[in-house]
């Protein structure tokens, strides 16, 4: 390879690079956001995660974000450990409902809400989360817990049914949400 291909080669994997972090960066810091509660720990996850993905680029092959959102679970879970080892505040890293629903839902019912998603089954809980609270569609969630869509789009169907029970509300509809990305009908 010439120094002019390899140039071009570095140039385009930083152009690549750039391109992935300004469109992802936001949504993976949120992500972290809602699964530690802590805004600046959250950002610091969100750059060990980007790292990696620099790490690990092939401009040519760059990585979407069901790569990125399963890379941050993976930080967050060693981000957990090293806490629980190093003795910090036990409950400074937890799940953080409210945020995301602060603006469209009343503090009564964003509590009930947060009870009811709270109270769902773990792998049930997790998928409503990244569906609905991170935008993610069914082919995407299925990527980042590396399951069938087909499960994803059962478990969905399981904790809406449950949720419109726990809440009585029968406003929960049955598609996902057609804006920022969810991915709209099945």
């Amino acid at each position: 390879m010439t120094s002019d291909t390899a140039e071009q080669e570095r140039l385009f994997r930083e152009a690549v690079f750039r391109e992935m972090f300004t469109t992802y960066f936001p949504r993976v810091t949120r992500y972290i956001q809602r699964n530690i509660g802590d805004p600046t720990a959250a950002e610091d996850v969100a750059s060990e995660v980007f790292q990696t993905a620099w790490h690990n680029l092939d401009p040519h092959d760059p990585f979407g974000l069901p790569w990125l959102i399963r890379t941050a679970m993976h930080k967050m879970r060693d981000a957990q450990r090293e806490h629980y080892r190093s003795a910090a505040a036990v409950d400074s890293i937890s799940h953080s409902v409210e945020e995301a629903a602060q603006q469209a839902i009343p503090h009564d019912e964003r509590l009930a809400l947060s009870d009811a998603v709270d109270r769902l089954p773990k792998k049930d809980r997790e998928i409503v989360r990244l569906t609905y609270w991170d935008g993610l569609n069914a082919a995407e969630v299925a990527e980042v817990l590396k399951i069938r869509e087909g499960t994803v789009w059962t478990r969905l169907h399981r904790a809406r049914a449950a949720l419109r029970s726990a809440l009585g509300d029968s406003t929960l509809g049955d598609s996902t949400q057609g804006d920022s990305g969810s991915g709209g009908e099945r």
